[in-house]
């Protein structure tokens, strides 16, 4: 299957930026990573093919960060992606037949900018928000954008119209009006499940969009072993507990994002310890 991308496209008018994900291999890697139920998966998936149009928006060398905290139905979300197309994501819930089709709690964002001290962050209460039309809400609370997002439900794609500055001398344009448009073209080329590039510029280019780029979107963790090391160890200055089992010197720390599991040693948290002091 060939790898995800995010494509940038512009209309005929230069009033419009079109962000089109094609998700499909994206999706699979993290199917393969996860163990999800139906509802999981439905909300999951949703997620992260709107949340990944984001990367549109970035600029360079920007790290954002969205996470969904759901009291009605529980659960938690995380999604975390670079401007390089690099992300990870995870879905927890304790309740094993979880569906939700609208979400009531909180979405927290955190931007963080190369040449900031401290991140960008805003916090937005949902009530009962429709799962597919949390990202829209997000845009229009908190981000200084005309934007509507689209899931397709037909393939793993989604995309994104994004309303352009406009110049002194122009009139202005009424965005909904554009969405809705293109929706129904844009959803006729979603349901055939394209992922090879000329078709997918060729469908495009003939509802008059003109392609102006793309690049590869791919799930990639960057745990380590030190990073795990560095964790258990403020874990344990934080909480003065003992993590390991009575008469064991080493316990297993699996990442929540990649579910690669870690060995750690006493040892490892005493060299951790040490280092530190000097």
């Amino acid at each position: 299957m060939n790898q995800s991308r995010l494509y940038t496209f512009i209309d005929q008018g230069k009033k419009s930026a079109l962000y089109f994900l094609e998700g499909q291999k994206l999706i699979q890697d993290l199917v393969l990573t996860h163990e999800f139920s139906p509802g999981g998966f439905s909300c999951f998936r949703s997620a992260v093919l709107s949340v990944q149009l984001m990367l549109g928006l970035l600029k360079h060398g920007e790290y954002f960060c969205f996470y969904i905290d759901s009291e009605s139905p529980y659960f938690r979300l995380k999604i975390e992606m670079n401007t390089q197309g690099l992300m990870r994501g995870m879905f927890y819930s304790d309740d094993l037949n979880v569906d939700p089709e609208t979400v009531t709690g909180q979405v927290r964002q955190m931007k963080f900018l190369p040449s900031a001290e401290m991140p960008y962050q805003s916090i937005i209460d949902l009530q009962n928000v429709g799962i597919n039309e949390i990202m829209n809400h997000v845009l229009s609370m908190s981000h200084q954008t005309k934007s509507r997002i689209c899931v397709s439900d037909k393939s793993d794609q989604s995309f994104m119209l994004h309303q352009l500055p406009l110049t002194s001398h122009e009139e202005p344009v009424d965005s909904d009006e554009a969405f809705d448009r293109y929706m129904v073209p844009i959803k006729e080329i979603m349901s055939k499940g394209l992922t090879d590039h000329i078709p997918i510029l060729n469908a495009f280019e003939k509802e008059g969009f003109k392609y102006l780029a793309s690049q590869p979107v791919e799930f990639k963790c960057g745990c380590s072993q030190k990073q795990m090391i560095d964790n258990i160890g403020k874990l344990i200055n934080t909480t003065d507990e003992d993590l390991f089992l009575p008469g064991e010197d080493a316990l297993e720390v699996v990442c929540e994002y990649c579910k690669t599991a870690y060995r750690i040693t006493k040892r490892d948290i005493q060299q951790r310890a040490s280092s530190d002091s000097h």
